[in-house]
């Protein structure tokens, strides 16, 4: 094959992963911020945690098999809203993570066959 039809070959390659490193430089950024946002709504979720016990039920205020039945779902709900705050979000976030961090080493990948395009051009050209 011509050297120029190689050389124009690499160019569109090159061009074709930039554009692949660039979406994936996006994307990262909006993992970045939805990461943090998320983080953000979790310390605010785990401030509202307080409200589950409002109001204080009392025995002097309620007793009896419907003021235990109450206190076993308030229970129940806290339970559950303790996991979503913390392990569902814990999980999220994680996934979010692993998310980055597949798209950065996609890019570094990217980046090494820029280079390595990039070389043979040069080396095409001097031949």
């Amino acid at each position: 094959m011509d050297n120029e039809i190689m050389i124009t070959n690499l160019y569109n390659d090159i061009s074709m992963l930039r554009n692949q490193w660039n979406n994936n430089q996006e994307k990262i950024q909006r993992l970045r911020l939805a990461k943090i946002e998320i983080a953000n709504e979790q310390g605010t979720l785990s401030a509202q945690k307080r409200f589950l016990s409002e109001p204080d039920l009392s025995p002097s205020h309620w007793a009896g098999k419907h003021a235990s039945e109450f206190l076993n779902i308030r229970e129940n709900i806290e339970q559950s809203y303790i996991n979503m705050t913390t392990q569902q979000v814990e999980a999220i976030l994680e996934e979010i993570e692993g998310e980055i961090a597949r798209l950065e080493s996609a890019n570094h990948g990217i980046s090494s066959s820029i280079n390595s395009k990039n070389d043979r051009i040069n080396q095409l050209k001097t031949t």
